[in-house]
């Protein structure tokens, strides 16, 4: 299955539960850093329902570095309304690679929110896997020049890249890194308070660049990830995102079609 099936198939997954999409946003220049690891080591911290994916004997983790704007609802009435006011969120996420009841996803290990409104938020409540943290992103590539800084807690992470001077192109499991296998996830997986968890979402086939990316910090995951420190960098992308993207409710994995406050919802963001 190539990028236009899988994306396809997304949609129908998406469109199937009634009254979606929840939300749409635009993702704006996004920079995936890619690692490699052991699948023996990972499998440990990947709990049922979900089954580790591999890739030629190697299990494969993500740091994703996100802007997203314009946040409209998918319903009139929807209360995803209440979004609109946020003109801007920062989103850096770390996960890996994984699928259930036969669907693939991306199964989200942790992720950092920029604070809205600069307000002093607090982390990690109502069972996410989540912090705030002070995000600085510049992905626009002037100069050739992607950098970004994530902090939190007293620890960070920086990384900083050079743009290759070409056009975007499709992604595909040739070389080194299958961008395929890991751009083109439209379903994301985690856990609430020990709880599984799946949301879905659609947009157009990513787009990529290859990226020479060096990673200075990497404090940030190492803290709350140890074994993290095993993992090898295996290269990086930068997409330049897309305008519309549709953004589906969070459920609970045994019942798709559970309603989710609004609240929720924004901590449920991909």
């Amino acid at each position: 299955m190539g990028g236009n099936e899988f994306c396809e198939a997304a949609k129908a997954r998406l469109l199937a539960t009634p009254g979606e999409p929840f939300l749409y946003a635009d993702w704006e220049n996004v920079v995936f850093l890619h690692f490699t690891i052991s699948p023996e080591l990972l499998r440990a911290h990947v709990s049922a329902p979900f089954e580790l994916e591999i890739w030629r004997d190697q299990a494969w983790l993500s740091l994703v570095a996100l802007t997203m704007r314009r946040f409209r609802p998918g319903r009139r009435s929807s209360a995803a309304a209440l979004l609109g006011c946020l003109t801007c969120q920062r989103f850096f996420n770390f996960r890996t690679y994984a699928r259930a009841c036969g669907e693939p996803g991306a199964l989200f290990l942790h992720g950092w929110f920029s604070r809205p409104w600069r307000l002093p938020w607090p982390s990690a409540r109502f069972g996410f896997p989540y912090a705030f943290a002070d995000s600085v992103y510049e992905h626009s590539g002037k100069n050739g020049e992607i950098h970004g800084t994530v902090r939190a807690f007293g620890k960070a992470l920086n990384y900083t890249a050079n743009c290759e001077a070409k056009e975007p192109e499709l992604s595909g499991n040739r070389g080194l890194i299958p961008t395929e296998f890991l751009l083109e996830r439209y379903t994301g997986f985690f856990f609430r308070a020990g709880a599984p968890r799946v949301f879905r979402a659609w947009h157009p086939p990513w787009q990529q660049i290859p990226l020479a990316a060096r990673i200075s910090d990497l404090s940030l995951i190492l803290a709350q990830f140890p074994w993290f420190a095993e993992a090898r960098f295996a290269g990086a992308h930068f997409a330049p995102g897309f305008r519309d993207v549709w953004i589906g409710r969070a459920h609970r994995f045994s019942n798709i079609n559970q309603r989710r406050p609004v609240l929720s919802a924004f901590f449920e963001m991909p």
